[in-house]
């Protein structure tokens, strides 16, 4: 009973975030064909067909990004397009649906439940539609059928509401503050009337953009998080203390766990993989920090459609490019212990910890504002 009582919660929600018929045709297809075409694309990896997969994802990805519309792409400028074809989760639904079927074989064997209702419940749901945290299909279903759950204590249940409530603080009073003053900030950098001033300005509005990104999202993980708790279902804790890391590596390793996890899996690991195979063959580092930079460039061009998010992408993959490199320097010169004493030192612990803190928000500061625009019409 419980699956179909989460499939008509579910299936309600979608229903109502469309005005258009032909949106809601567009989306449906978006959610039906991969759970139709993984177990053909299984069927074809064991007759030895190499191309229909590939076929089929770059057909995916390129629906992906004419549905998302990206405005510097020129090619998407000339063809019709109707905005209500963006449709809510479109980016999660994604990462969902490549999961599923790139998993698809190996779910079968292990004899994963493999029902519509649970793929449809898996891709649509409502606590995660809109910005995660991003979960795996087998994470999702073993946990949603799991029987040996003990029941929720009564402090079990205080803690959870105490979460949804702290996470709705953070989301609508501290994050919407962080919002107005980034903004009030971003809009008095063009009347600085000098550089100096002009970089002041822009760092005090990088960092509360850094802000609002931060309890914005943490909010929003907590109310959900915390929601779903006390439904029965657990979601992946998907932050760490990011703003305490002291590289962008570590970064990355506390700030959206769950991408970083499915960035890792699906992009990287097939890239170092292609890599390796060829042009960087024997140069294992080389190899690692060229992937991790296409890896962050493509993360970050999926965070938006405008070419600021370009940028953001160019900025965190050579951010983390450039902490390895130091990491890698660092361990030349002292070795294993070495670097271990060195990394104690105070003076290393806040350079590297400030080094961080003002690279995340300078990065950050090109999502949500037109950071590009600004730059050009300075430089005009």
């Amino acid at each position: 009973m419980r699956p179909y009582i989460f499939l008509a919660v579910n299936t309600a929600i979608f229903v109502c975030t469309f005005n258009k018929i032909y949106a809601f045709v567009v989306a449906a297809a978006w959610i039906l064909i991969p759970y139709f075409a993984a177990p053909l694309l299984v069927s074809t990896d064991e007759k030895g067909n190499k191309y229909f997969r590939t076929i089929f994802y770059v057909a995916m990805l390129t629906a992906f990004l004419y549905l998302m519309h990206y405005d510097w792409i020129v090619i998407f400028q000339k063809i019709p397009y109707y905005k209500a074809l963006k449709f809510l989760g479109l980016s999660y639904f994604l990462f969902r649906e490549i999961d599923y079927t790139m998993q698809y074989g190996y779910l079968k064997e292990t004899r994963v439940k493999l029902s519509f209702v649970d793929y449809f419940n898996y891709v649509t749901s409502f606590y995660t539609i809109m910005a995660g945290p991003i979960l795996r299909y087998e994470e999702f279903v073993t946990d949603f059928y799991d029987e040996t759950k003990a029941e929720l204590s009564a402090d079990d249940i205080i803690s959870q509401m105490h979460r949804v409530v702290f996470g709705y603080i953070k989301l609508y009073v501290i994050s919407s503050f962080m919002s107005f003053m980034s903004g009030y900030w971003f809009g008095r950098i063009t009347e600085a009337g000098n550089i100096f001033k002009a970089v002041i300005i822009y760092l005090i509005f990088a960092a509360f953009n850094a802000g609002f990104i931060y309890f914005n999202f943490v909010g929003y993980c907590d109310v959900v998080t915390g929601a779903a708790r006390l439904a029965g279902l657990t979601l992946r804790e998907n932050f760490n203390k990011p703003y305490m890391a002291r590289s962008m590596v570590e970064f990355w390793n506390r700030h959206h766990i769950t991408l970083s996890e499915w960035i890792r899996d699906y992009i990287y690991s097939p890239i170092i993989k292609a890599l390796l195979s060829g042009a960087f063959k024997k140069k294992l580092f080389q190899a690692q920090c060229c992937a991790l930079f296409m890896t962050f460039l493509i993360a970050g061009i999926w965070h938006g459609t405008n070419f600021n998010y370009v940028v953001y992408g160019l900025l965190e993959g050579l951010g983390v490019v450039l902490s390895s490199v130091r990491t890698q320097k660092l361990k030349k010169k002292y070795g294993k212990k070495g670097l271990k004493e060195y990394e104690k030192r105070k003076g290393v612990i806040i350079f590297e910890h400030c080094w961080t803190l003002m690279y995340v928000a300078v990065s950050f500061s090109f999502v949500g504002y037109d950071v590009v625009g600004l730059l050009t019409g300075v430089v005009k």
